[in-house]
């Protein structure tokens, strides 16, 4: 019992360094260091959810958007490395179940919330199609006929992307998609009322509840 409580310290401590890392070199806007202490940390089995929630958005704390945009490609890269065969291990180990589309709305350009929440699910083994950017409301109902899809993540980051937003929640909440998929709105524009308003399930400030909601979402 002692030796697995040393261990368990043991651990903590080595996740903790290579966290640290991480903030440091999100804080101090070093690309390549970023990508070296992203793979270090992966590496050492640091759970992914850690390295974003208490390594990146940290760090970003000292270096804003800058550090956005240079933190979600650094981890994308790291993430694309899982191959589809790892990906099935991950999901079958959580229980998941069905497809997550996603995509920036029409009319807006923004992804890298997005791209931060995809690196993120697909690091456990979730199963993700990405509709992009500037994606119509037909596209979202569309996506969401395929088979196994169970969620429809919608990001924007303009307020003048909401009666998109309007549309595509209201071809998703009729007819045989009433029950089939669940639909989260995200990015900086968005809000719990505007999600209550036109009936969306959920809505998530960042990409942390973004993935919370998802992972719960799948497992049922």
């Amino acid at each position: 019992m002692e030796n697995a409580s040393l261990e368990n310290q043991t651990k903590t401590k080595n996740h903790l360094y290579y966290i640290n890392n991480v903030i440091e070199a999100v804080s101090s806007l070093d690309f390549y260091s970023m990508k070296d202490t992203i793979k270090q940390a992966i590496d050492a089995k640091v759970p992914i959810i850690d390295i974003i929630n208490k390594g990146i958005l940290k760090g970003l704390a000292e270096s804003g958007e800058m550090g956005l945009i240079l933190a979600a490609e650094a981890l994308e890269g790291e993430i694309l490395c899982i191959d589809e065969e790892t990906r099935k291990s991950l999901a079958k180990a959580r229980n998941y179940s069905g497809k997550v589309v996603i995509g920036t709305i029409e009319g807006d350009i923004h992804n890298l919330g997005k791209n931060i929440l995809i690196a993120l699910m697909k690091s456990y083994g979730m199963d993700i199609i990405d509709l992009g950017i500037d994606v119509k409301p037909e596209k979202f109902e569309e996506a969401a006929r395929m088979p196994d899809v169970k969620v429809i993540g919608i990001s924007y980051l303009l307020s003048s992307g909401e009666p998109f937003i309007k549309r595509a929640v209201s071809l998703l909440k009729k007819g045989d998609l009433v029950n089939k998929v669940k639909v989260i709105l995200g990015g900086a524009a968005s809000s719990y009322e505007f999600a209550e308003e036109i009936k969306a399930d959920a809505c998530a400030k960042n990409a942390l509840e973004g993935f919370n909601l998802i992972d719960k979402w799948l497992r049922n």
